[in-house]
């Protein structure tokens, strides 16, 4: 199984060749605000969960408000401070579930 979805996500991720219609539309990027914490999830161990409040690199400011910026391939975290850090370590999800609809 593994193989197979590694081939497919190679092939949505591959540029088009010249002159053909792209296997995934383009996609906007987007940016808002978000007033409140971001929480990194791991699972160091079976049975095992912990649980990080994610902080401004430069400030050590976790409440925000945050500007999130995503290009799709990435999602970057803003800090009042003036700080912008996309090795924050949140997976999409985990900011994707927070956020407003867009």
């Amino acid at each position: 199984m593994l193989p197979g979805l590694i081939a497919l996500f190679t092939a949505l991720a591959a540029a088009s060749p010249p002159g053909t219609v792209p296997l995934t539309p383009p996609a906007e990027p987007w940016q808002l605000r978000y007033e409140g914490r971001f929480r990194r999830h791991g699972r160091p161990a079976a049975g095992v969960w912990t649980a990080e409040t994610v902080g401004c690199p430069a400030c050590g400011g976790q409440a925000g408000p945050w500007t999130v910026t995503c290009d799709w391939r990435r999602l970057s975290l803003g800090c009042p401070c003036g700080v912008v850090t996309d090795e924050h370590g949140l997976a999409f999800s985990e900011v994707w579930l927070l956020l407003p609809d867009l």
